[in-house]
């Protein structure tokens, strides 16, 4: 499985690498976007006929001299690099704790109100949330189900009403599951998740199956919420102190401003409940 991605995601980049952007005429008939496997194979210094057998799946085990090659012919980011070498095996991350640190716990409670907040995992299971984020995130209970971000993004019809630009925040939620977890085809959980969200929503397979990578740090978004309207809040998502793979996300507005008053009035309505821990 490992060999299989490790194959997609190579196509993946390379049909999205013009020409142009390194130095290689762009003449003639290209059936096909991107470079073409020889190019491709002539700028990183390996053989066509190797790297052909990289991308059908059949070279599983390339050398980190091969993949730093093909990372520096690719004009691959850092998170892109980073997958391409644990699609081998030659970075492998820490394994994922299944429940809160109790650091991260108390990180949380360490937030001032009105800031919504709440841990999320690798596989964007939602561990723990404080009473404004639950006010918030409507996905956001108790239940004999995890809350899982990218599931509410795909199947919640409150979503994309939330949501103001449904579409990026959608793009940027699977963008970030795969540089979470994209690298370990071979996770059942993953597997699990991918194949559900995949049958019930088309745009989570499109979006999928484009390998895109990205590790969100911090943004804007725009919601807008059923009890106080339109709300515009910054986001900034923390690494978790000593737990790989767990991260903590808070959102604030501007004090004073009316998306601050929205915060604290959505905030009023779980003040006679406990932050949620799982």
């Amino acid at each position: 499985m490992r060999a299989h991605e490790l194959g997609a995601f190579l196509r993946s980049r390379r049909t999205l690498l013009a020409p142009d952007e390194v130095g290689l005429p762009g003449e003639g008939v290209r059936r096909t976007s991107g470079l073409r496997r020889e190019e491709l194979a002539r700028l990183a210094g390996v053989s066509t006929g190797y790297y052909v057998r990289l991308e059908q799946g059949r070279a599983p085990h390339p050398s980190a001299s091969v993949l730093g090659a093909l990372a520096r012919a690719l004009r691959l980011s850092h998170d892109e690099r980073e997958h391409l070498f644990a699609l081998t095996d030659q970075l492998r991350p820490e394994p994922e704790p299944r429940k809160l640190a109790d650091g991260t716990r108390r990180l949380l409670e360490l937030l001032a109100p009105p800031t919504a907040a709440y841990v999320i995992s690798g596989h964007s299971d939602v561990l723990a949330w404080n009473d404004t984020a639950s006010a918030l995130f409507g996905h956001l209970i108790d239940g004999p189900v995890r809350p899982n971000n990218v599931r509410y993004v795909f199947t919640d019809p409150q979503a994309r009403q939330l949501f103001v630009d449904w579409e990026d925040i959608a793009a940027d939620s699977v963008a970030h599951l795969r540089a979470a977890t994209g690298h370990r085809p071979d996770d059942a959980e993953l597997t699990e998740l991918v194949t559900e969200l995949g049958e019930l929503s088309p745009e989570f397979r499109r979006l999928w199956n484009t390998r895109e990578l990205r590790h969100k740090v911090d943004g804007r978004k725009e919601l807008h919420h059923p009890l106080v309207g339109r709300i515009t809040l910054d986001y900034v998502v923390v690494a978790a102190p000593k737990t790989p793979g767990q991260r903590l996300v808070a959102y604030s507005a501007v004090p004073g401003s009316d998306s601050h008053t929205a915060l604290v009035r959505l905030r009023r309505t779980r003040q006679h409940r406990e932050p949620t821990w799982s």
